[in-house]
């Protein structure tokens, strides 16, 4: 199942278990380990939305594929290796760069 494989890597790169993450998601352990093993294959939305909220992504981030659930694993693995300064750094330069593609570009006349 996409949502339980997406969960334990999310888990994985934040270094979390079942147990700290059923903690965050304020959750019972039990649901958790259900929803890995394969026991519960389709868990209420509530429960997903608890879990996200405890993993710290949004709901939709379960359900992605992935492809892009591996490169956002690596982004936040590496982001928090990062010193304080260098993620206050990145995060204004990853703002700039988002601004700079909002902005409407020049016609070259």
């Amino acid at each position: 199942m996409l949502v339980a494989k997406n969960i334990k890597d999310l888990m994985q790169a934040r270094h979390m278990d079942a147990a700290k993450l059923a903690r965050a998601a304020e959750i019972n352990p039990t649901g958790i380990y259900d929803i890995l093993s394969g026991k519960s294959q389709s868990p209420k939305i509530v429960t997903l939305a608890k879990i996200a909220k405890g993993l710290n992504v949004p709901l939709a981030a379960l359900f992605e594929t992935a492809t892009d659930l591996e490169l956002k694993s690596d982004i936040i693995a590496l982001f928090e290796r990062l010193p304080a300064p260098q993620r206050e750094l990145l995060l204004k330069t990853a703002q700039a760069w988002s601004e700079a593609l909002e902005e409407p570009q020049s016609s070259a006349k």
